[in-house]
């Protein structure tokens, strides 16, 4: 059987099927949202934090000399320096990173002008008992040092950093369903949750940019204590509550 339909006909069905799709569409994001409105949203808060001792230690050096001939200024500098070096690479835990250089002219008003050449080096080790002896023999070599610290290496604050996450989850699970039951309600789930790493401070490196050692003292090992270091997770959540 064979149906024919007008033009005004077929208008009034597309219609009707536009009109009828529109209202399915309408009902089902009503639906949606009327879901929606029936949770009770939380924004939370919670931190987890770990603690360990440091693996690291840094040392930071600067070789300084000062000549009337550039080329003898500087050739001291390289001198020391290299010698640095050489003795860092005996040992197979330091290591040693040559840095910054300058040289640069001096005109002081009543003295005859001279040139001065500096380099900086820095040396780390996972142990202090590698590093710190080294350290004193290169002050008693001349060398200025400027700085000790201790600090995390990358993987290990990775691995810190994960328990860490771990341990806020936790408190965050935990929070949630504290102020749920609170409420009179319970967790339906969680819709969002975004994390920080939120180091707390190292410790103060020991700044040791001070005069020469007295002649009784050359050779002597500098000191620095490995203080635990503190890694932080910070999370935020927020959890959809329902009666």
């Amino acid at each position: 059987m064979t149906v024919h339909l007008s033009f005004r006909s077929a208008s009034l069905l597309a219609l009707a099927m536009t009109s009828s799709v529109a209202g399915l569409t309408h009902a089902t994001t009503a639906h949606a949202e009327s879901n929606a409105d029936s949770f009770t949203r939380m924004e939370i808060h919670a931190t987890g934090t770990t603690q360990a001792p440091p693996d690291k230690l840094s040392a930071s050096f600067r070789v300084e000399s000062q000549n009337q001939n550039a080329a003898s200024a500087q050739t001291s500098v390289n001198a020391l320096v290299k010698k640095a070096t050489d003795e860092a690479a005996q040992n197979a835990d330091i290591k040693a990173t040559v840095l910054q250089y300058s040289v640069y002219e001096n005109r002081p008003d009543k003295a005859k002008p001279y040139w001065t050449a500096s380099q900086s080096l820095s040396l780390s080790a996972t142990d202090g008992k590698n590093l710190l002896p080294l350290a004193g023999q290169l002050q008693a070599q001349g060398l200025i040092l400027e700085g000790l610290s201790w600090s995390l290496s990358d993987e290990k604050r990775q691995a810190l950093f994960l328990e860490a996450e771990k341990k806020a989850v936790v408190e965050l699970k935990k929070q949630a369903d504290t102020l749920a039951c609170a409420l009179g309600l319970h967790v339906a789930r969680f819709t969002q949750v975004s994390v920080s790493d939120t180091a707390y401070p190292h410790p103060m490196p020991m700044m040791l940019r001070a005069a020469a050692a007295p002649s009784d003292s050359i050779g002597i090992s500098p000191s620095s204590t490995a203080e635990n270091q503190t890694v932080r997770a910070d999370l935020r959540a927020t959890v959809l509550l329902s009666p």
